[in-house]
């Protein structure tokens, strides 16, 4: 039987000596070669601008405080993408402690099952950043111990690093190479479909995917990345922390996605050339900015969810011509898998651009594409779930053996993505297993009815989604569509439109729920368990 496995020159990846390295030594190294470059700028603390000489003086100080303060093994970091969030994760690296960045919008019962798993005592933050996660999130469970970031640097003298770089890493006891497959950090996953889990990222996993990053251009000489994602979300904690230290990509910081007037203002301020985002949080763009705001964007690159139809063009019309890039990534892969780049050959790899793909597979990846009942490999072009193999790929979920077995088999990540590969590469995500409804044993995908129906009803103009689809078990058909939607809207429209989309019977929702509104996380993605809840109603 064939394999059937799409291969970017996963062998000679594996080989690359800066595979090897540890995490404390190419965030130090990465600080220290850029020291001169101012490479942090703090929209979010008062628009201050960091050197990466500030950010390893003061991470390698602050290391010190830490392992005089706490014994335990994993930190959490309850932080907006700042300056203080990049110096906590670079000194909790250098002290050898896992830094565990927390998503503060959690309820109490999420927030502690978080705490419990990851077994976190200690949580790093700011007086006036709890006090805000407080007033936001009464119900935020805060550890027995809490150490005060901002006074810790104010208090802390920064190391002098003009001793040069192997004198600090003999100093810090940090290593060039070791075992590197060890916890580098815990991210906990969105929770969409379920109960969070923390996926274990190894210093490997990390550094594989900076070097992936790199190897296809992602940035360019002298680029400024607009970066406003979470820190607790896989993309943003990849790109505002990691890749910042260790690609030395200067990186414009911002507390949210969703203000819309901070980000513009630091846009027309600063003119970044990439952004990154979600198609959810891009909508406020195209209501929101001028043509000449976004002139300096080069790229926008687009993941966390599937790029509805028309609005890759309606991006490209209404700012800069072919800017807009839709990615694919997973909490599981570090995250990033690949993106829609320049065609260019580098001999083991490649990247390139095809309409409704997200690219090709970043260099070191091997994927196959598998029957979603056997698990057999399909043949390229054929549609089913999506298997990821490479350097990048997580080490399972913390104490969960389960759910790790279920996704992990023999060194290959099932992500529960239907997906398939065409015969040049070109990887093409068609949705989540779990948002396709079998009925009348035909397939339905909810994104495509909730795409059509948002095109004609003029919803798809709205900053944040007015309606979403899920789905129920039905007698007759198996499963029945469930239109949840915020507005007051009739079957009979539901049906006209769909059909004034060219959209089959079959797949016009039975049912119909009215709610307040669409259940987000704070990636912009559909919460899919509340949705189901709503749904079951």
């Amino acid at each position: 039987m064939q394999d059937y496995v799409y291969d970017m020159g996963y062998a000679k990846f594996e080989g690359l000596e800066e595979l090897r390295q540890t995490l404390a030594h190419a965030i130090a190294k990465g600080l220290f070669i850029n020291r001169e470059k101012d490479i942090l700028i703090d929209f979010t603390g008062g628009d201050k601008t960091y050197s990466a000489a500030t950010l390893l003086a003061y991470s390698l100080a602050v290391s010190k405080v830490l392992k005089e303060k706490t014994k335990n093994k994993r930190i959490g970091i309850a932080m907006p993408p700042c300056a203080y969030a990049a110096i906590a994760n670079y000194a909790c690296i250098f002290a050898g402690k896992t830094p565990v960045n927390l998503n503060f919008t959690m309820g109490r019962a999420a927030a502690e099952s978080c705490l419990k798993t990851a077994d976190i005592k200690d949580v790093v933050s700011s007086e006036a950043m709890r006090k805000k996660i407080s007033d936001a999130n009464q119900n935020f469970p805060w550890a027995e111990n809490f150490i005060d970031i901002a006074k810790t640097v104010s208090e802390t003298k920064p190391f002098d690093i003009s001793v040069g770089l192997e004198k600090i890493l003999e100093h810090f006891g940090i290593e060039k190479f070791s075992k590197n497959e060890k916890e580098a950090t815990l991210v906990f996953t969105s929770g969409s479909e379920g109960a969070p889990k923390a996926a274990i990222l190894t210093e490997r996993n990390i550094i594989a995917n900076c070097l992936q990053t790199r190897l296809s251009n992602v940035f360019s000489e002298g680029d400024i990345l607009l970066a406003n994602l979470p820190v607790f979300h896989s993309f943003g904690l990849l790109f505002e922390i990691w890749a910042l230290a260790i690609n030395g990509v200067k990186s414009l910081l911002l507390a949210s996605p969703i203000d819309i007037k901070a980000n513009l203002r630091a846009i027309r301020q600063y003119r970044p050339n990439v952004m990154l985002g979600s198609p959810t949080f891009y909508r406020a763009y195209i209501r929101h900015a001028e043509k000449e705001d976004m002139q300096s964007l080069r790229m926008a690159i687009a993941g966390a969810e599937k790029t509805p139809d028309g609005f890759e063009e309606l991006w490209n019309s209404r700012f800069s011509p072919n800017s807009y890039k839709e990615g694919y990534g997973l909490t599981e892969t570090s995250p990033v898998v690949g993106v829609n780049m320049p065609d260019v050959d580098y001999g083991w790899y490649s990247t390139g651009t095809r309409k409704g793909s997200i690219g090709k597979l970043f260099p070191g990846m091997r994927a196959k594409i598998l029957d979603a009942s056997t698990l057999k490999p399909l043949p390229f072009g054929e549609r089913g779930l999506l298997a990821l193999q490479g350097a990048n790929v997580f080490a399972g979920y913390l104490n969960n053996p389960e759910a790790t077995k279920n996704t992990l088999n023999d060194g290959w990540i099932v992500t529960g993505d239907l997906a398939r590969i065409d015969k040049d590469g070109f990887l093409f995500i068609d949705g989540r297993l779990s948002r396709f409804s079998k009925i009348g044993g035909e397939m339905v995908p909810h994104a495509t009815v909730e795409s059509a129906l948002s095109n004609a009803l003029g919803f798809d103009k709205s900053d944040i989604p007015l309606i979403a689809i899920s789905s129920k078990l039905d007698e007759g058909k198996g499963e029945a569509l469930v239109l949840v939607t915020t507005v007051d809207i009739d079957h009979r429209q539901v049906k006209e439109a769909l059909k004034a989309e060219g959209i089959s019977n079959l797949w016009t929702p039975k049912h119909i729920v009215k709610t307040d509104r669409i259940p987000l996380l704070p990636s912009g993605k559909l919460n899919l368990k509340e949705l189901s809840k709503i749904a079951e109603q």
